[in-house]
């Protein structure tokens, strides 16, 4: 079981990671992403023996994020694939980590604003092949890439999740002291 549950953290922030990736390079994440966080929760849940209350918690944070996520999206704060991927996020983050997992999303997201902006103002300065490879943090006129602050967010606060293996978290202790 330990074995299986490395691997769906390791699918977990491979997945988050990608989301940012895609996010950075085209301003568009993936549905298939959200959605493979969202199947791959659920065997996680039960590998880990997460309880029938702490798995209702879950999926209440999971929906609550995903309402408040297209309540952005319809102000126009938030994009659609930014809006999926926080619900999920928040899916397998749970409760009370949700709260953690949303300071660290606008603490990132706050200072990668500055960073795009930044990046921006120098656009002849960037190589071409740079520009060209990462067109969601250069392109003028266009949304900030919030999928990379949801994943630093989601990643940061991974060590505190329910279903965080506990041969991971020795191994975090150990580096982290």
């Amino acid at each position: 079981m330990a074995f299986i549950q490395s691997l769906l953290m390791a699918a977990y922030i491979g997945l988050v990671a990608y989301g940012a990736w895609s996010d950075a390079r085209e301003l568009r994440i993936p549905n298939w992403v959200s959605l493979a966080l969202l199947a791959l929760f659920f065997p996680m849940a039960l590998v880990s023996g997460m309880a029938l209350d702490a798995l209702a918690l879950h999926l209440g944070v999971g929906l609550a994020m995903l309402v408040f996520g297209f309540v952005l999206f319809a102000l126009g704060l938030f994009g659609g694939g930014d809006a999926k991927l926080l619900s999920a996020c928040a899916l397998w983050v749970g409760w009370p980590q949700a709260v953690w997992f949303m300071v660290a999303v606008i603490l990132v997201g706050g200072v990668l604003s500055l960073f795009v902006i930044g990046l921006r103002k120098g656009l002849g300065f960037w190589p071409d092949w740079l520009v060209a490879s990462a067109k969601g943090l250069f392109e003028p006129n266009k949304a900030v890439p919030y999928g990379i602050a949801i994943a630093a967010g989601a990643i940061a606060v991974t060590p505190r999740m329910d279903v965080f293996p506990e041969l991971w978290r020795e191994i975090f202790i150990l580096i982290v002291g």
